[in-house]
């Protein structure tokens, strides 16, 4: 057991839940689990209101200060247009095109994959939270973050197709992009095998 005063001293490593999971999602205990006595791993509670969601993220890293941040899905995308400092980005199967990708489920009510910490279970996705998308140039953010970004795409991505890895794969270094082809849009099984191995590269260079 760590004492919980030295834990609070342990560098951070911020994860961005994807689209319907929440906080208590499997991925933060699996992060904590692997750096264990190395890193305290912080989860925000965001959903698909790009605004209120990036306030949150911005405002908690501010704070915190975390040296990596990850982000899954459409937590890929907010680590990616996140003000995230000089941290180390590592995105999975991100969701580039939220607009596009969320248009399929547009006023319906859809329920949380697991039980959120804010108590909200269902939620819809309006024309209005659609729109807000449009005010963003996610292609800039990559840009200007490209030598920080680190991509791990899958070709058998359900969702997404191959558009993260054919919007990514022009924009940054070869040695930042890992295409695989083990796991599906959600990383479980092989994708968080990957996943451990990129973030041990990452922490052993730094």
């Amino acid at each position: 057991m760590i004492d919980s005063e030295y834990y609070n001293t342990l560098p951070v490593i911020m994860y961005i839940h994807g689209f319907r999971s929440g906080a208590n999602g499997s991925k933060r205990e699996q992060l904590q689990k692997h750096f264990e006595g190395r890193f305290r791993i912080i989860a925000p509670e965001v959903d698909a209101d790009p605004d209120a969601s990036l306030t949150k993220i911005n405002e908690i890293i501010a704070h915190e200060k975390p040296q990596i941040i990850v982000g899954t899905s459409l937590g890929g995308w907010m680590t990616l247009m996140c003000e995230s400092g000089n941290a180390e980005l590592v995105v999975v199967n991100p969701c580039i095109f939220p607009m596009e990708a969320l248009s399929q489920w547009k006023d319906m009510e859809l329920e949380y994959f697991c039980k959120r910490l804010d108590g909200v279970q269902t939620y819809k996705v309006t024309e209005e939270i659609l729109n807000k998308y449009d005010r963003y140039d996610i292609a800039e953010a990559i840009r200007k973050k490209s030598q920080r970004i680190n991509d791990l795409c899958t070709t058998r991505d359900e969702l997404l197709g191959t558009s993260h890895i054919d919007t990514l794969e022009p924009l940054l270094p070869p040695e930042h992009l890992t295409i695989v082809d083990d796991f599906g849009h959600r990383c479980s099984g092989e994708g968080m095998t990957h996943l451990f191995e990129i973030l041990d590269g990452i922490c052993g260079s730094r």
